[in-house]
């Protein structure tokens, strides 16, 4: 009796395992299936915001199949795409289709829905859409989000939305920006969305505005903040924008011996150090000044590196 249900019991889970596999195959070829097929529309989607880009402004570019489940995702994604790397857009047409279409109102009801990284995801989708000041408000709420690319990325639909007040929206911002988030408002920046003035920022008593200011500086090499960087690196009372005004002075190829630099340097530990002397390498500073400002211990390390970008160079 014992060796039956022992027989018994094996060929279901065989069966069991069976089907499973079978089932995980017809899974993975339905995925294959639509991706192939979403690959397609979206094609046939940026093929008519092109012709009517390049035409006439007035006419309404068709979508095939719209209004079929996914669809929608799909030309948000499809705009979304064209205006990230796109510079000087007119975005009239833009802003019509979606309109018409209501993308920006699902949008909003999809972020509604979604939790954690999906609602990050689709809050930096929805800040590459072309929207008005309705949708900077609409928004407000995921500020107070305790995800923090929940937050930052309601942040960026402000800035998309109403580029009139942005320099308010970062200075209320709640969060002081990281490193990462720094650079992607330098992409907003290039899409003309952010002001390049450089001097209210860095002379503004916020933080996130201050740190905006100096990545404005390295992206653009303005040299004539040289004297307002080295006030930065001076200031011990927020070390973490001195060392980023350092890097800045870097990238500007500016003179490092000065005293503040020095005094700066003497109060770094080993793991910043030796990340500045990667910068210094980069930038392609002599050794007569790295031996001027580290100690004679890290020269051998600063020799490693020159001599690796050497190669590479080569």
């Amino acid at each position: 009796m014992t060796d039956t249900l022992y027989k018994i019991y094996t060929v279901l889970a065989l069966a069991v395992a069976c089907a499973l596999s079978v089932g995980t195959l017809f899974a993975a070829l339905r995925e294959r299936r639509r991706r192939g097929h979403d690959a397609i529309l979206r094609a046939k989607y940026l093929h008519a915001l092109m012709l009517a880009l390049s035409g006439d402004e007035g006419r309404m570019p068709y979508f095939p199949l719209f209004g079929h489940y996914g669809t929608r995702l799909l030309l948000c994604e499809t705009i979304a795409g064209l205006v990230s790397i796109t510079y000087g857009l007119n975005t009239a047409l833009l802003r019509h289709a979606i309109d018409r279409y209501g993308l920006d109102r699902w949008m909003l009801r999809h972020v509604r829905r979604c939790r954690g990284y999906r609602r990050a995801r689709t809050l930096a989708l929805l800040a590459c859409l072309p929207s008005d000041e309705t949708m900077a408000a609409a928004v407000v709420p995921y500020l107070r989000s305790r995800n923090r690319y929940v937050r930052f990325y309601a942040l960026t639909v402000q800035l998309a939305a109403d580029p009139a007040h942005a320099l308010r929206y970062i200075e209320s911002y709640p969060s002081p920006l990281a490193a990462s988030e720094v650079a992607e408002l330098m992409a907003l920046l290039r899409r003309g969305i952010l002001p390049v003035a450089y001097g209210p920022l860095l002379e503004s008593r916020s933080l996130n505005l201050r740190r905006v200011g100096l990545a404005i500086v390295r992206q653009f090499g303005i040299e004539e903040a040289e004297g307002r960087l080295l006030q930065f690196v001076a200031d011990s009372s927020e070390p973490e924008l001195g060392r980023e005004a350092l890097y800045a002075l870097c990238s500007l190829r500016c003179s490092l011996l000065r005293r503040e630099v020095a005094v700066f340097i003497t109060g770094m530990d080993l793991r910043e150090r030796r990340a500045l002397l990667r910068c210094m390498a980069l930038e392609g500073y002599a050794l007569n000044t790295m031996q001027r400002l580290f100690e004679d211990d890290e020269r051998p390390y600063y020799e490693t590196l020159v001599q690796s970008y050497k190669r590479s160079l080569a």
